[in-house]
């Protein structure tokens, strides 16, 4: 368990190239536990690169990343998502025919346990059953 000065996200000296263009240098930070944290910049200074290296999409040339004391610098998303590292996209209509509950629960399918009975469930009541099944479940 982590103490609450212990960083749960460590970036270290990441580096990220596209061809000859550099998106990324050598960039560090780490986030405490219950730590407020924001990445700030213009158009293009690579807040979305750094993202992207964090969640597992891209991988850095340089540098390592550690979540919870662990190196996940090489592990793919779905392994990071098993930790608990996830992130959402910029788009604000990627289910535009479900409502929010619905489409946050989407990102949560990696932690459902579903069988026929109570996946019918979720077709015939909602994403509501659907969480407070998942609840009784944990």
């Amino acid at each position: 368990m982590t103490g609450q000065n212990t960083p749960i996200l460590e970036v270290d000296d990441i580096s990220l190239r596209f061809g000859g263009v550099r998106a990324l240098s050598n960039v560090s930070f780490n986030v405490k536990k219950g730590e407020l944290f924001s990445i700030i910049g213009p158009n293009g200074a690579g807040k979305t690169s750094l993202l992207n290296c964090v969640s597992g999409r891209y991988s850095p040339q340089e540098g390592s990343i550690k979540f919870n004391g662990k190196e996940v610098t090489k592990m793919t998303p779905n392994h990071r998502a098993e930790l608990g590292m996830g992130r959402t996209f910029q788009n604000l209509a990627l289910f535009a025919h479900m409502n929010v509950l619905d489409n946050i629960m989407v990102g949560r399918h990696h932690l459902m346990k579903n069988n026929f009975l109570t996946g019918g469930m979720y077709w015939f009541g909602g994403a509501q059953k659907e969480e407070l099944i998942h609840r009784r479940e944990a």
